[in-house]
């Protein structure tokens, strides 16, 4: 599946999500599910009910807040994240600028039409954070991505951590959320702002 992560384009990369039905897995009665990620010949695994349990863990040792704290505002700055990715993403691709009105119109759009409180300002979720921290995750990275450009890793390493952080925000922090669906509705909100 091509992928063109802000602007860098690569053709080799492929993921995947399965549900890991082994023989063991069977028997203690878990259905993990499993991203799987490749590049070429290359391919990564992670098991995203163990990587969610790894955040929620970091979070209860780093975090200066309760977890349903940090819950709570991870509910508003995720997805208020993840508009203002797709909006920076989508005028990148479409070398196009956008008002802080007019993104100020976006997020109330999609504050009406998905019910969320939203937070314009909020760029940075500690979620991301997170995953792009984590040892395991920084060495599968580097075995996925080794000889390639700073600039495909990069993009790489980005589309992944969203992947595995949508799938983190959609299980632990709003199950009704369809994150997904917002993440790729945000080039049509835009277009309903910026054709009036």
């Amino acid at each position: 599946m091509p992928v063109n992560a802000t602007g860098v384009s690569f053709s080799s990369f492929g993921i995947s999500y399965h549900k890991d039905n082994s023989f063991r897995g069977t028997i203690r009665g878990k259905n993990d599910e499993v991203v799987k990620c490749s590049m070429g010949e290359r391919s990564i695994r992670f098991n995203v009910n163990k990587f969610s349990g790894g955040i929620l863990e970091t979070v209860s040792r780093q975090s200066t807040k309760d977890i349903h704290g940090w819950v709570s505002d991870e509910r508003t700055v995720y997805p208020s994240r993840v508009i203002n990715q797709e909006i920076d993403n989508c005028c990148l691709q479409k070398n196009a600028k956008i008002s802080s009105e007019e993104r100020k119109m976006v997020f109330s759009l999609v504050s009406k039409e998905f019910e969320l409180t939203l937070d314009v300002k909020a760029a940075q979720s500690s979620i991301n954070h997170i995953i792009i921290g984590n040892a395991s995750f920084g060495k599968k990275m580097d075995a996925l991505c080794d000889g390639m450009s700073r600039a495909v890793k990069n993009s790489t390493t980005d589309y992944i951590a969203n992947v595995l952080a949508d799938k983190f925000y959609q299980k632990h922090i709003a199950p009704g959320v369809d994150i997904v669906k917002l993440r790729n509705e945000i080039p049509g909100y835009m277009s309903r702002v910026i054709q009036g």
